[in-house]
């Protein structure tokens, strides 16, 4: 029998006030990326909070989180 490979998790997020669906699991870096952004000339507020730039590499997005 052969091994499945697990999905990738449905996130979804609120990413400058629209509902996005994302695959999973993603970083704010990841995320960042994705958008074609650099981090160091963005300033990104994740649930009410500015994480450091340093964190964003380890930052995994939950799903109903609001990225602005």
């Amino acid at each position: 029998m052969g091994t499945l490979s697990p999905m990738p998790e449905q996130l979804k997020i609120r990413l400058n006030g629209d509902p996005v669906t994302l695959d999973g699991p993603l970083t704010l870096s990841d995320l960042l990326a994705r958008h074609k952004l650099k981090p160091e000339t963005v300033v990104v507020e994740h649930n009410l909070r500015v994480p450091q730039k340093s964190d964003y590499g380890s930052l995994v997005l939950a799903d109903g989180d609001q990225i602005e």
